[in-house]
């Protein structure tokens, strides 16, 4: 079995289940995986895997984070699993085409979906109970606080809405208020003024490895200067290989953004 992203595995691990990965896509974002999992030989920085690499580990299975991880175009496609009789599951409904739900539920399908795949379905229910458990207490922090929220990322300077599936469920789970859900697309790019303009109360800046952290957040705090949050020390970075890895890494994001948001 391979994997899209590397932070997949912590999904696996949780249904008791990791140790049949081999190898992961994405490998520029390992934050320990392969250290911790021996077995993990196989990897790629690509995000689309390439054809080599998918024929040379030859998988029963690829758990992607994205269906257009196989978009062809000189990486492996579709085709080439299934020339190789290898399944496709798509984490979170990513499909191309087809816009995901905004929804920690997703992460509930997937693990139930994960516990049928590997006759597990008792495992999934009991790490399911579990993970609604730490979205209700998560959410319990919020009170009667009605929040507004700016979630974007920051590229060579240049500022994106996130809106995407997996950035709205950590909001829709806290009942937060994203001051771009109208931008019209997952990613879109805006100005700092339309940050500032829209005032929200809280910033979630995402950032790339927990090196990056606190850069990502002195430099929104810095492009933003003037808007409520960067004033009140309100901006708080989210671990884009979170996102990417999807599953139980979601559920910690919303934990996170909890503590942070809702915070005296």
């Amino acid at each position: 079995m391979l994997l899209g992203a590397p932070g997949v595995i912590d999904t696996l691990d949780a249904l008791g289940v990791g140790d049949r990965a081999i190898g992961y896509a994405l490998a520029d974002l390992d934050s320990g995986e392969a250290k911790a999992h021996p077995k993990l030989t196989h990897n790629t920085t690509d995000w689309t895997p390439s054809k080599e690499y998918l024929v040379g580990a030859a998988p029963d299975l690829f758990i992607a984070n994205d269906e257009q991880q196989f978009s062809g175009d000189g990486a492996a496609g579709l085709d080439d699993l299934r020339t190789l009789g290898s399944g496709l599951y798509v984490l979170g409904d990513y499909c191309a085409g087809a816009s995901a739900k905004p929804s920690v539920d997703a992460v509930y399908d997937d693990i139930d979906a994960l516990g049928a795949i590997f006759d597990v379905p008792q495992r999934a229910k009991a790490l399911n109970d579990k993970l609604r458990g730490r979205v209700a207490a998560a959410a319990a922090l919020r009170g009667d606080q009605q929040l507004r929220v700016a979630s974007v990322t920051i590229a060579d300077g240049t500022v994106y809405a996130l809106t995407g599936a997996g950035y709205q469920a950590v909001l829709n789970a806290l009942d937060l208020k994203n001051v771009f859900s109208d931008a019209g697309a997952n990613f879109t790019q805006i100005s700092r003024e339309d940050v500032i303009t829209a005032d929200p109360d809280v910033i979630f800046v995402t950032y790339a490895g927990e090196g990056e952290k606190d850069a990502a957040i002195a430099s929104a705090k810095s492009l933003f200067a003037g808007s409520r949050a960067s004033e009140d020390g309100r901006v708080f970075g989210q671990d884009e290989n979170a996102f990417q890895a999807g599953g139980v890494r979601i559920i910690g994001v919303v934990e996170q953004a909890a503590k942070d948001a809702f915070a005296d």
